[in-house]
C-alpha cells in the first residue's frame, strides 16, 4: 500500500470516528434533555426541602453537560474542516485529545445518569 493510500485510509478513519462522535453527542444530548425534563416534573410536583440540595446538584450537572456537548461539537466541526490534514503531528495530538475528551464525556454522562436514576429510586 502506498503512502498516499495509507493517508487516504487514515483520513477516512478520522472522518468516520468524528461522525461516530457526533452521533454519540446527539444521543447524550437527547438523554440529557430527557433527564432535565424528568427533573422538572419532580420539581413541579413539589420536593421536600431536604432534597433541594441534591436536585440543584443534578440540575447544575445537566446544564454543565450541555455546555460540554457544545464545546465538543465545536471541536469536532473544527476537525472536520481540516478535511484530512491530520498528517501534521499537532493535529494528530488534537485528535487524540478529542478522543480522550469524548471518552471522558461518555463515561461521566453515564455515571451521572446512573446516579440520577439511583437518587430518584431511593428518594421518591
Amino acid at each position: 500500500m502506498s503512502t498516499n493510500e495509507m493517508n487516504i485510509n487514515h483520513m477516512h478513519q478520522i472522518h468516520h470516528e468524528l461522525d461516530t462522535w457526533g452521533r454519540a453527542l446527539n444521543y447524550i444530548q437527547q438523554e440529557n434533555i430527557h433527564l432535565k425534563t424528568r427533573l422538572a416534573q419532580i420539581i413541579k410536583n413539589g420536593i421536600d426541602d431536604r432534597l433541594l440540595e441534591q436536585v440543584e446538584y443534578f440540575q447544575s450537572q445537566f446544564l454543565n453537560k450541555d455546555a460540554i456537548i457544545a464545546l465538543l461539537r465545536q471541536d469536532i466541526a473544527k476537525e472536520l474542516k481540516l478535511n484530512g490534514e491530520m498528517a501534521d503531528e499537532q493535529n494528530q495530538l488534537k485528535h487524540e485529545k478529542l478522543r480522550r475528551d469524548m471518552e471522558l464525556m461518555e463515561n461521566e454522562f453515564n455515571r451521572l445518569k446512573f446516579d440520577f436514576n439511583s437518587y430518584l429510586t431511593e428518594s421518591l
